[in-house]
């Protein structure tokens, strides 16, 4: 009113105020902050124990059970690879991973290897109990269309929810035996997880975590980065399959993650929200491996339960089937690229088991490299872990030399469908078109493939069903059918003693990448590593149209020879 006089504001209780509604803006934003931590794992291969690199079951378990508003996933290929879950067909790897306190689980393609009716138990098993494990995916159906296993699990944690959804690399149709497969459907990975991530959201779900075992690297179709790129309302892409770390955001911001393989690494996945539903999310990614974990005490009845395990194990796997003066090279860089020793002996063990004029094995299917010294029979399963028999076919020159030009169209990339081989010495020019890279075939004893002639061929059953994609070979009839590759290579170890190793370091298959000279690099089997390769790698970038031929020998210095 006119002439009325207000008292002067006082600084300091305003200050208080000021401070006081300040903090109480904070308190409901505080409110408001959601935090959630997802420890994951991708590709262990049953790889349970710690050993020098890897991190034990038990440190992860308790880095897990120690963080509040903390969950742990795995992206697939869990049940299958270490001989330790091998012998019991992937049982120990479910109760010790339920033990540890996973909550979900991708089916890898590795999931099917011993077939149905086994992952079929391991899955119920999995499920059983107040605190399930669940084995998920989204694109596994039924001849009928149905659902083969749960699509997804929801879930809170740290005033999340938070909606995984399970995807299986759509190659599992080809890389496992067709019967471990009979009746399934691999449908299109990233349309299922399209409509499984709009259903996600719809029920409400704050983050969409993909589990995808699918890969990015080697893969010949569809790639979790594809599917990161197209499909709309996932935000986190775990990928496994390509056993290879990764650690990035897409231009749309959807994050692709992995921690490798062989539980080299955990990753720990920080997803931070804050404010009200709808708002920003933060994803922070870190791989912990074992030094950095170095503090952390091991979960006590996971470890008590390993420590059962291996001592249950410790006999049957010790027991001594041979020795070699070598290493004995499976890296899958090299396996799966080339020939290497370790390929030569395996497919030699399947000559001399069946007596046929060749043998192919493929990369994939050895698994572990064996160091030079004693091998046992863990060594040996954990190098060769299928249980496919190997059978005998008839094949004509003209049917092999199409098997062998499919299993080295991929070159130069890594395809587990590489062939070791014995009885043959093929050269190979990836400067070709595939379909036509094959230049010469002959025989040990120096005589060319004659393509109108029959020659009995020696494969795993998974090749001879047409494994890895492999023409012919699934439309032929089995002659005979023999114990399995792992058998084979320890009754030729027992039977042939050291004269086993005379002959793996016989140049077999010769790649080329372009017409013109060749150059040959030898080496001493147990360089045969990434320091060798690198070498060639400059010697051939120094050399454009110079073939190369990789030879480990057992003994003598680095040189060239032309």
């Amino acid at each position: 009113m006119p002439g009325q006089s207000f008292p002067r504001a006082n600084p300091a209780r305003f200050a208080v105020l000021f401070l006081a509604l300040a903090a109480l803006l904070l308190s409901g934003c505080a409110k408001n902050a959601s935090r959630a931590t997802v420890f994951y794992t991708t590709d262990t291969h049953g790889r349970l124990s710690a050993d020098a690199s890897g991190v034990g079951l038990d440190v992860i378990a308790a880095a897990h059970k120690e963080t509040s508003g903390s969950l742990l996933v795995d992206a697939g290929d869990y049940l299958q690879g270490n001989p330790s879950v091998n012998l019991t067909q992937g049982k120990d790897a479910v109760r010790l991973m339920k033990m540890a306190g996973y909550y979900a689980a991708a089916l890898g393609n590795h999931e099917f290897d011993f077939g149905l009716e086994a992952l079929r138990e391991r899955m119920a098993e999995a499920a059983a109990g107040p605190d399930p494990l669940y084995i998920i995916s989204a694109n596994v159906l039924n001849a009928d269309g149905s659902l083969f296993t749960r699509p997804a699990a929801t879930t809170e944690a740290g005033g999340l929810k938070i909606g995984f959804l399970g995807l299986t690399t759509e190659e599992t149709a080809t890389q496992t035996h067709p019967h471990n497969v009979a009746g399934l459907v691999f449908a299109d990975v990233a349309q299922r997880a399209g409509d499984m991530a709009k259903k996600l959201r719809a029920e409400g779900c704050d983050v969409v975590v993909a589990l995808a075992h699918v890969g990015t690297a080697d893969v010949l179709g569809v790639k979790s980065t594809d599917i990161a790129m197209r499909v709309d309302g996932i935000d986190v892409i775990i990928d496994g399959h390509s056993h290879v770390e990764l650690n990035e955001t897409m231009p749309n911001g959807t994050l692709v993650i992995s921690s490798g393989a062989h539980a080299k690494a955990l990753g720990r996945l920080v997803l931070t929200r804050q404010g009200a539903p709808g708002s920003g999310l933060r994803k922070d990614n870190t791989l912990l491996r074992k030094a950095e974990l170095a503090d952390i005490t091991p979960d006590p009845a996971v470890a008590g339960a390993l420590a059962r395990m291996k001592e249950e194990q410790a006999a049957l796997l010790a027991r001594v089937v041979g020795a070699t003066p070598v290493d004995l090279d499976a890296e899958r860089v090299n396996i799966r690229t080339r020939e290497t020793n370790f390929g030569n002996l395996c497919t030699d063990a399947l000559r001399h088991m069946t007596g046929a004029d060749v043998a192919i094995i493929n990369g994939g299917g050895i698994r572990r490299s064996i160091a030079k010294g004693e091998i046992t029979k863990g060594d040996v399963i954990a190098a060769i872990p299928f249980a496919d028999a190997v059978v005998t076919k008839n094949v004509t020159g003209a049917q092999l030399l199409v098997i062998l030009e499919h299993g080295f169209r991929g070159l130069p990339a890594e395809n587990g469908g590489f062939p070791q081989l014995s009885g043959l010495r093929v050269t190979v020019n990836t400067a070709d078109p595939p379909g036509k890279r094959v230049a010469s075939v002959r025989l040990d004893n120096g005589e060319t493939l004659d393509p109108r002639r029959n020659y009995t061929l020696a494969v795993s059953d998974f090749l001879a069903s047409g494994g890895d994609g492999y023409p012919v070979l699934a439309t032929l009839p089995a002659l005979r059918q023999y114990l399995p590759p792992d058998t084979a290579l320890e009754a030729y170890l027992r039977d042939m003693g050291r004269k086993a190793f005379e002959g793996i370091h016989t140049e077999r298959v010769t790649i080329r990448p372009g017409s013109g000279a060749s150059l040959r690099l030898v080496w001493p089997a147990r360089d045969t590593e990434l320091a060798s390769t690198r070498f060639a790698r400059k010697l051939l970038a120094a050399s454009p149209g110079v073939g190369l031929s990789i030879t480990p020998q057992f003994q003598g210095p680095f040189r060239t020879a032309a």
